[in-house]
Order: C-alpha cells, then structure tokens, then sequence
C-alpha cells in the first residue's frame, strides 16, 4: 500500500484540521509523502497525530480505515476488509507545477484530452488488479475515436505494459507533475487506486476498475464509477494469486468500461 493511502489520510486529517483548528502531524506510515508537500495544515512534529495506515498503534484521532485485520495463509497474506468511504482530497499543487502541466498541454496540443491508466501496481496485491493490456489496448483504440487519450507512463522499477496505441504516452517519474497534468483533464479509466484517489479530490469523474479485490464499499467516491465482479468472495483482498480474481478480471468486458466512459463522454 502506498501513496493512495497517503490520499486517504489526507482526506481524513483535513477533517480533523477543520474540525478543530489544529496542525496535524501523521504517523504510523512510511515517513513524509510527497503530496504532503504544500499542504498548510501539516507539520512534521507536534500536532494532533493521526494515524496514516491502518494500525493499532495509539495516536491523538485514531481513524479506522478499510483493513479490518491482516490474515496469515499458508498462500500468503489475505487483509480483510471493512466499509471505508475515503474522503476526497485536493493535492496542493504548486503554481510551477501547474505551469510545467500547461505547457506539456501546449506542446500536445491538447484540448479536452482523458487520462487512460493500464498501468497496475502487483508489488503488494501480485497480478490480482490485472485487467489484460490487450483490453485496455482495445479500450483505447474506441475511446480515441471520440477523443484524445493520454497515458501517464510511470518510469519506475515494476511497470512493465508497453506503449498503448492510439494514445499520446507520456513518460514521468515525478507523481506531482503527473497529478499536476491529471488536474487538467475531462475523466479518467484506472483500476481501483492512486488514480482514483487523485481524480475525486480535483472532482474529475472516473471509471473505476475494481475487479473481485475491492468494491463500492469498500472503496468509492461519488464522482466515480466503479466496475467489480458480483460474487460471494468479493472484496477478496488477496494479496497472493488468486483464481477469484483472475475470474472476476476476465468477466469485466471492454464493453462494460467503454459504456461506463460513454456516460462521461
């Protein structure tokens, strides 16, 4: 779990700020995230501490999020989930990051553009988001039909998916300028994660792929539309291999998503 994560405590200690006026400082999760960046009701030391990870370590407001309880397996790991409704958060973006977004607009000439998202992370949760490349290709090639599509290439160790097709494929290393650059855009197609986190606090709708490892309530926003598989074992929250959810990615057409993205078209 990672920076989505650090969205969701963003969400829950601006509350906590407004609620009682005082700085917050997290604790309990990876150290100083880059999204904490700018963000005037944050300190390092000496505010109200709130928890930024599940955990049953004491803070000031301990805030209950979507794991329940962490299971061992003799396959590995498996987090039972809890209902959790995130609350959206704004990343403050910097003036220059807004400018260096306007100017990669500029020179793609992009005018409305949507931001498609193949791109899963498997170092925690294994393949278990993995919808297919060949559908998110087929998904792109219709979606451009309408208009044009931009992929946030993440230029990290761990991402594999090729270049999409049909698509303006931008590589960046820096998530800020990548936020800064998403800010601008009409909707976004990503699976459930930091994307989705990152759309509903700028109030940019999304589809949401959930496949059977998450559902609506466990993770939703109300600007998004979320697609997960509809059986008994859904939220699995896996994070070895699973069959349920290498069913339930199989059973999300292309069809499904494109006709969910044609209502935000």
């Amino acid at each position: 779990m990672g920076i989505g994560d650090d969205l969701m405590f963003l969400g829950e200690a601006e509350l906590v700020h407004q609620k009682t006026g005082k700085k917050i400082t997290p604790v309990h999760g990876t150290g100083w995230s880059p999204l904490f960046d700018n963000v005037d009701f944050l300190v390092r030391n000496g505010g109200l501490t709130v928890n930024a990870r599940d955990t049953k370590q004491k803070s000031d407001i301990h805030v209950e999020y979507y794991v329940k309880e962490k299971r061992s397996t003799i396959l590995g790991e498996k987090l039972i989930l809890q209902n959790y409704k995130p609350k959206p958060f704004k990343v403050r973006l910097y003036q220059s990051e807004i400018a260096a977004a306007e100017k990669i607009i500029e020179e793609y000439n992009l005018e409305d553009f949507i931001i498609v998202n193949p791109d899963y992370k498997s170092s925690f949760f294994s393949d278990n988001k993995n919808w297919g490349f060949k559908k998110w290709q087929l998904l792109t090639k219709m979606l451009s039909e309408h208009i044009q599509v931009v992929r946030l290439h993440p230029d990290q160790t761990g991402y594999k998916e090729p270049l999409l097709k049909n698509a303006i494929n931008i590589k960046n290393s820096q998530i800020r300028s990548s936020i800064a650059l998403m800010s601008k855009s009409k909707f976004g197609v990503t699976y459930d994660g930091l994307l989705q986190h990152i759309f509903a606090g700028f109030r940019i709708p999304a589809v949401v792929i959930q496949g059977g490892l998450v559902n609506e309530k466990i993770m939703s926003y109300d600007t998004n539309l979320h697609i997960s598989y509809d059986h008994p074992e859904t939220p699995c929250g896996s994070t070895f291999y699973c069959p349920h959810c290498v069913e339930a990615n199989k059973a999300i057409t292309v069809d499904m998503v494109y006709e969910k993205c044609l209502k935000l078209l």
